[in-house]
């Protein structure tokens, strides 16, 4: 561990959390714990303990949360979605990533830069390079830091060259290949990627910079970039000069089990074992197998005790949140006398709400023709305020006036219209436009799995969603909202599949679930399903629904 970055580190905490106008004197100590908390799993990163980094930079996030300190809340996250993706939890790792983003300043270059990084890697990992060039491109567009700005541009080149675009990815090499770069670690693994992305690409005179960039990396002493080497040069030289491929795999080996690095150690034997037709062969085979095994084992154990910590830190959230909903019935039953007032409050609050919303559509309904459809989403939230909260706080307020009842009836009779409110507001909240408008849905989209319904969407991130206009991305966003909440309320579906396809300046999204369906005669007198149609129709669009009783149900949905 490098005392001096420790010490940089520390000096970090204390400028960006101590002195934050937020914290308060009487935070101090949490301030402490948190900061303490973030430095061991800081520490313990560096040492490749994953599993247990992973559980102090979460406890730090929790504290600072409780903090309300939004720029080391991104900066924990930063490094959650970081370990996240090297355990190979990609999915969450995405998810923990697009939160940091929102706490983020634009002024953390460097946290944001690390985060598209990270976002990039999960997206190779899962071999959509095309997302994977995307958050390279983000993160090469604000780096401020010449170096990591050459090893994104070097890894952009390596999702070119995963793509088979080779000519991209030479050009991009070959432009860095140009620049004055003081360090010769650096330096030799362009040329060498350089002129192993040639070779791959079918020109053959590229020996003698694969032989240089080995020279420089011996030079250097840098082992890493030496397995490298030798694993390119095995593969160039395995058709016209097996038994020198044979060696470099051999040297790649040997220096795979000085660095203690078992999936090197897999590559170089796989290599040797495709070579070799010596008595070896089957020591080396044996080899294989046993590290093999023995990686799985390590990697199944670390994702064990990885998957581990993080349910007991949801589960402890959760019972933090049971806590807080106990004292608060507690605190309900002391205030039982002023039930009344309270609940009669909240009726004239709503009855206000509606009459300021009505005054507000009379005023602006001449301004543009969408004001038809702005009126009748108002008019549905009114309804549901009106059904669903003001008569059943109608409702309790003349139980309570008139009948003598047990207060925990009442008590949860008055938590459900407060999650009914939650309810209304979570569906009708502001909707992100622009150019973060694709990841914003995906999260819409990925906040209805559960532990019984899988969402599964393709090709959402290759169609263009961020270029649509604003008008566009929010219809879309609530027809796409409606679909899913329909399925979560009525459908019973394991399985719901989004398809984004793109063709001719058309874009069509297909929507199928594997749920109960519906007759097709009480299909069309769904009002759910018409304010769909309308909203597609504004944006000069078309949408079919088709449902069979028992066999799921489909829409689709296509627009310019």
């Amino acid at each position: 561990m490098n005392i001096s970055l420790l010490y940089i580190l520390f000096c970090s905490f204390i400028s960006t959390t101590i002195f934050s106008k937020e914290i308060v004197v009487s935070d101090t100590l949490k301030v402490k714990q948190a900061g303490e908390a973030f430095l061991k799993g800081y520490y313990l990163d560096v040492a490749h303990k994953k599993d247990s980094a992973y559980f102090y930079y979460k406890t730090a996030n929790e504290i600072y949360r409780s903090l309300n300190d939004s720029l080391m809340i991104g900066q924990t996250l930063t490094y959650l979605a970081i370990l996240e993706s090297d355990l190979g939890d990609y999915t969450s790792s995405d998810i923990t990533a697009i939160e940091a983003l929102k706490f983020l300043p634009k002024d953390k270059t460097e946290y944001l830069t690390s985060v598209y990084n990270c976002l990039a890697i999960s997206s190779r990992k899962q071999e959509d390079f095309k997302e994977a060039l995307y958050w390279y491109d983000k993160a090469i567009a604000i780096s401020t830091n010449k170096s990591n700005t050459i090893k994104y541009l070097q890894n952009k080149a390596n999702a070119y060259r995963d793509l088979n675009a080779y000519e991209n990815a030479i050009n991009l090499l070959d432009s860095l290949n140009t620049l004055e770069i003081k360090s010769r670690k650096t330096k030799a693994r362009i040329l060498d990627n350089l002129a192993y992305t040639k070779w791959l690409n079918g020109e053959a005179s590229i020996i003698n910079d694969l032989e240089a960039a080995l020279k420089m990396r011996q030079t250097e002493q840098d082992t890493w970039g030496l397995i490298a080497s030798y694993a390119h040069l095995s593969e160039v030289y395995k058709k016209e000069n097996p038994t020198k491929a044979l060696g470099y795999a051999k040297q790649m080996y040997g220096l795979a089990i000085k660095s203690n690095s078992p999936q090197d150690q897999l590559e170089a034997l796989n290599k040797i074992i495709a070579l070799d037709n010596s008595k070896k062969l089957k020591d080396f085979y044996a080899r294989y197998l046993r590290i093999n095994d023995s990686l799985n084992k390590a990697e199944n154990k670390a994702k064990n005790k990885y998957a581990k910590l993080k349910f007991d830190s949801e589960k402890n959230r959760e019972d933090n949140l049971q806590l807080k909903i106990t004292n608060a019935k507690k605190e309900l039953a002391l205030q039982k006398e002023k039930t009344i007032n309270i609940a009669g409050s909240v009726a004239s609050g709503f009855t206000l709400l509606l009459f300021l919303g009505f005054m507000y559509y009379r005023k602006q309904q001449y301004k543009q023709e969408k004001r038809a459809e702005v009126y009748q989403t108002e008019t549905s939230i009114a309804k549901k305020i009106h059904d669903e909260v003001a008569n059943n706080v109608v409702n309790i307020m003349n139980r309570v006036q008139y009948i003598e009842e047990p207060k925990e009836n009442l008590l949860d009779d008055l938590e459900k219209v407060y999650l009914l409110t939650r309810n209304i507001s979570h569906q009708n909240k502001a909707i992100e436009t622009g150019e973060n408008y694709t990841i914003a849905l995906k999260s819409l989209l990925n906040n209805f799995n559960s532990s019984t319904t899988t969402i599964i969407l393709k090709n959402i991130s290759n169609v263009g969603l961020e270029n649509l206009s604003e008008t566009k991305q929010i219809e879309i966003y609530r027809v796409l909202q409606e679909l899913l909440v329909n399925m979560q309320k009525h459908s019973k579906a394991k399985l719901v599949a989004l398809s984004f396809e793109k063709e001719k300046g058309n874009i069509s999204i297909m929507y199928s679930d594997n749920g109960v369906g519906v007759a097709l005669n009480s299909l069309e007198l769904k009002n759910g399903l018409v304010n769909m149609e309308t909203r597609i129709k504004s944006i000069n669009g078309i949408i079919t629904f088709t449902s069979t009783l028992n066999k799921g149900f489909k829409a689709i949905i296509s627009f310019k």
